[in-house]
């Protein structure tokens, strides 16, 4: 820096007093960008330094150097000095936004499938895949004179007037990246990618985009599940990435795109499709697809990019524009109630529901809910014995307690309780889905010898159009246990009097409580089959298999 400081002196004493309007600075920039005469900056083509002069009104500055330099046919006169300052002074006015428009173009009128994902990457990352970047015209020349290819990738800030363009790219060009811990590589990659799609959206405004990074979790459940990114487009997660710090985990951190985004959620997710994310390690990023229809691969859509040299960070400044343009279209397969991921529901029995990507932490605090400590081991049994079925709330490691009740749930869903039933059954066929749902819940609930116990709405949430799962089973007991108000707690809410047989709860208990959803306000007409139906449950009249194959049901 100290030589660059003495050339700098040197090259401002050439020009004279007239330059004064230049910092020390401006001239540091231009010894380090080559230019370390005022003959090497004359030999500039397209007098890419002047524009640069006259933009900051150093009219005579262009002048005085002229004046001094050789060969003669540089030398204009000072009209034609005074005609391109006024030229430049055009890029006052600020054209970022018409050239963010062109660099969107085409926009997509429709998701594009996933399967043609990876020609749309490749075809990005093709060396005149995409408009070429602003930049200051003096770098832009120092690049293009070190590499010709650098033209399909970068062009002359005063072609576009793209101004703030400019200064981010050039920006981030220039930044000196250390290699560092998988917090200092976090950001490194949000500069070169999300900052790109966050500059692009203040002139586009077709997301609103959210960056998260969950540096503050203090959960050791949570850290382990958790993307190290999330981009969040309408509160809902499309975007995600892996951290690591070697560069020999690149493999690790893909592996782990997978491993957290097993499931997929009708309530979440919507229509989409696939999700896009990375995986970095060592400085090195890797662009990835995780598919809704192959939840056990990762798609791999770009070789590895190195942040540490200019055509890799060139490279990841395209795919961000890709991204953005991909975002934008996807956005509209999301469905438009989802809740934000990382919101916390909290209910008064002293439970708290914090929603993630593909599943949800249920916290329950056990001065409210003490019953929860002498069931834990049941409770356990009890979720391992029916991890496997598809319409009960199943956790691949069961519930433990630290401080609180904890357990990591999924599928996650939206809940059909007070204010939300008649919203979502609109129709006789999905309540008839929804209640044949219910009783191959209870199928599985049942041959695992517990019972619900708690059957409402509430407790009932819709996965997607078609399937709906039973959720809360800390309620569940023993099938056939005697009740015991010191074990098991109060009668549940809503329960008849004919709820308990002899004072046992047993499977035709749980089919009663079905029975009696059918008689909530606010959903479609039965038929008679139907209002025959739920009075034969309510009766304890049929049995499991019985009511799966009663003529309601099958119409």
């Amino acid at each position: 820096m100290a030589g660059h400081q003495a050339a700098a002196g040197t090259l401002k004493a050439t020009l004279g007093s007239r330059s004064t309007r230049l910092t020390e600075q401006d001239y540091i920039n231009l010894i380090e960008q080559g230019f370390d005469s005022p003959e090497a900056l004359l030999d500039a083509r397209d007098k890419s330094l002047e524009a640069i002069l006259v933009r900051r009104g150093a009219v005579d500055a262009v002048l005085a150097w002229q004046a001094e330099s050789k060969p003669k046919q540089h030398l204009v006169s000072q009209e034609q000095a005074h005609s391109s300052a006024w030229q430049q002074q055009d890029l006052a006015t600020d054209r970022t936004g018409d050239y963010v428009c062109q660099l969107l173009e085409p926009a997509l009128t429709t998701v594009p499938l996933a399967a043609d994902i990876p020609s749309m990457f490749q075809s990005a990352l093709h060396r005149s895949g995409i408009l070429p970047f602003p930049v200051p015209d003096v770098f832009y020349e120092a690049q293009r004179r070190q590499d010709n290819d650098m033209k399909f990738y970068l062009a002359p800030v005063s072609l576009s007037g793209a101004v703030a363009f400019s200064s981010t790219i050039h920006a981030v060009l220039l930044k000196d990246f250390p290699m560092g811990s998988e917090m200092v590589q976090a950001g490194q990659f949000d500069q070169l990618v999300c900052d790109i799609m966050q500059l692009l959206d203040r002139y586009a405004r077709q997301l609103n985009l959210k960056r998260k990074r969950y540096e503050g979790e203090v959960s050791l459940t949570l850290n382990a599940k958790r993307p190290d990114l999330c981009v969040l487009v309408r509160s809902a997660l499309l975007f995600k990435g892996e951290d690591k710090s070697e560069e020999g985990q690149i493999d690790q951190a893909v592996a782990e795109l997978k491993q957290k985004m097993r499931r997929w959620s009708y309530s979440y997710h919507g229509q989409v499709e696939f999700l896009l994310c990375y995986a970095m390690a060592g400085g090195w990023v890797r662009i990835c697809m995780l598919r809704r229809d192959d939840p056990d691969s990762c798609h791999v859509l770009s070789g590895d990019h190195s942040i540490y040299d200019m055509r890799g960070r060139l490279e990841l400044v395209r795919i961000a524009i890709l991204l953005y343009r991909i975002l934008a279209i996807q956005q509209t397969q999301l469905p438009s109630d989802a809740v934000p991921l990382a919101s916390v529901l909290e209910f008064s029995s002293g439970t708290k529901i914090t929603v993630m990507e593909d599943y949800v932490i249920k916290r329950v605090d056990i001065e409210k809910q003490p019953l929860l400590v002498d069931r834990l081991a049941e409770l356990q049994e009890l979720y391992k014995a029916t991890r496997a079925s598809e319409h009960l709330i199943s956790s691949d490691e069961g519930p433990h307690i630290h401080k609180k009740y904890t357990v990591i749930l999924f599928p996650y869903g939206e809940q059909l309780g007070p204010g939300y039933l008649s919203f979502r059954i609109q129709s006789l066929a999905k309540l008839q889905a929804a209640i044949r749902c219910i009783l191959l819940a209870l199928r599985d609930l049942h041959a695992a010898e517990f019972a619900h116990t708690d059957i409402r709405w509430p407790n009932v949430i819709e996965c997607s159009n078609e399937t709906f799962c039973l959720i809360d089973l800390e309620t569940a007991v023993v099938l056939g246990c005697k009740w015991s108000v010191r074990l098991h707690g109060p009668h549940r809410v809503g329960w008849r009097n004919n709820t308990l047989t002899r004072g046992r709860y047993t499977a035709a208990s749980d089919l009663g409580l079905v029975g009696q959803l059918l008689t909530e306000p606010g959903l479609p007409p039965l038929g008679e089959f139907g209002s025959r139906f739920a009075e034969e449950l309510m009766a304890k009249s049929l049995s499991l298999q019985q009511a799966l194959n009663h003529l309601w049901l099958q119409s």
